[in-house]
């Protein structure tokens, strides 16, 4: 559940360069919030793990009670030019989609935005 949580939402606030602040709130990242947990759960569930029936609904009311200032690890490094952690998050869950033929077309669209800064910015 976890990894589900921070795999999304490290990618959605680096791609935006936003704090979570009301982003599971807005109208047109909600479906992108929704869509890559459930890219993430079906890649999970897919390689074995038990994730309880409601593990989406979970996690994204878990997501909108964070304080509205947080931002993942990976956004704070993408903000400060840094090497992103990019292939273990967002790009993991792509990698595994790959390796199980699951579909995760949120994360990938995430990764390939996000993909130019894995080694920090680009001189």
């Amino acid at each position: 559940m976890k990894f589900i949580l921070l795999a999304t939402n490290a990618s959605i606030m680096s791609a935006t360069r936003r704090p979570i602040g009301r982003l599971p709130d807005d109208p047109d990242l909600r479906p992108i919030f929704i869509a890559a947990y459930q890219e993430a759960i079906d890649v999970g569930r897919a390689r074995g793990v038990a994730l309880p029936a409601d593990a989406r609904d979970t996690i994204l009311e878990f997501t909108r009670h964070l304080p509205p200032t947080m931002k993942a690890s990976m956004a704070l490094d993408l903000d400060r030019g840094n090497r992103l952690e990019l292939p273990w998050l967002g790009g993991k869950v792509v990698e595994l989609g790959r390796q199980l033929g699951v579909p995760t077309p949120t994360h990938s669209m995430m990764y390939a935005i996000l993909k130019p800064y894995i080694m920090g910015t680009p001189g």
